[in-house]
């Protein structure tokens, strides 16, 4: 005797069935305008002692950022470019320009410039090149020499150079310190009266050139003078000048002249035969042994 099934079992069933084979999430219910679900909250109004500490703590941070510039990489940064630098000065050509970094800081250079030609010929100038902290995102080195040298560049009272003529704003990517220099023994081959720092300089230079050599020959002369005396300073680095020795010093200058080498000296090479009687530029002027 078979048992009917009504239509409303069979569809549970069968439903029951697809659930367990094919489990259907439930949709999540749509948040309505009003629910609090739906709702977009703002944080809350920090109090005022909150807010007090927020904006100390910010102030804080602030004082801890290097002022130097360096972007955090400090004092072995700076360093690090100085070597470059002067690694630099040593490749390019600056002719009668010597300068060397202080012993007691690297933003501190010592130098002197010899002028071999021009009116400010025979003329020694020294100098100390004063680099800023936060090089090379500052501003350019300055250039201060010893005395106030006579020109137009050149301040009367402190001595300081107008580097910045040449250099307006220091760019890190094009500027360098040996530049610098090569601009500071420019100046005295090839004279600008534009925008003087020392005006009595300029205009005699344009309208009594006679008076201006005579202000540049006592110029030069200070400056040898200056050589002479006795430097006052602890810095070992600084750049010392004595009167020429010549019982140390003619040897010396005796080899450098002649260009010898001696055969017994560690890299000597005897010479080779010749035809040419020594002292004698005359080709065959050796007789030969032979027919002696």
């Amino acid at each position: 005797m078979s048992q009917s099934t009504s239509p409303d079992q069979t569809s549970s069933s069968s439903e029951s069935r697809s659930d367990d084979s094919n489990p259907v999430k439930e949709p999540l219910p749509t948040p309505t305008r009003g629910s609090k679900e739906g709702r977009r909250q703002l944080p809350p109004i920090p109090s005022p002692d909150t807010q007090l500490a927020m904006a100390s703590e910010i102030k804080q941070r602030q004082n801890n950022v290097p002022k130097d510039g360096s972007n955090g990489h400090g004092q072995l940064f700076t360093e690090y470019k100085l070597m470059a630098e002067y690694n630099l000065l040593m490749t390019h050509k600056c002719p009668g320009c010597y300068a060397i970094p202080s012993a007691l800081t690297p933003l501190i250079w010592h130098g002197v410039l010899f002028i071999r030609q021009g009116m400010y010929q025979e003329g020694i100038f020294r100098f100390i090149l004063t680099i800023p902290e936060n090089f090379p995102d500052g501003d350019c080195p300055s250039l201060v020499f010893s005395f106030p040298v006579f020109h137009p560049l050149v301040d009367s009272t402190t001595g300081e150079l107008d580097v910045k003529r040449a250099f307006p704003k220091w760019r890190k990517s094009t500027n360098h310190i040996w530049q610098v220099l090569l601009y500071a023994r420019r100046v005295f081959y090839k004279i600008d009266t534009k925008l003087p720092w020392n005006k009595e300089a300029a205009a005699l230079y344009d309208n009594e050139p006679e008076a201006f050599r005579k202000e540049v020959l006592k110029t030069v002369t200070l400056s040898k003078e200056k050589m002479e005396e006795p430097v006052k300073s602890d810095d070992p680095h600084i750049l010392r000048f004595n009167p020429l020795d010549p019982s140390v010093h003619e040897e010396v200058r005796k080899k450098m002249m002649s260009m010898q080498v001696s055969p017994n000296e560690p890299g000597g090479v005897k010479p080779g035969l010749s035809w040419m009687k020594p002292g004698s530029v005359q080709i065959f002027a050796r007789e030969d042994s032979a027919n002696a």
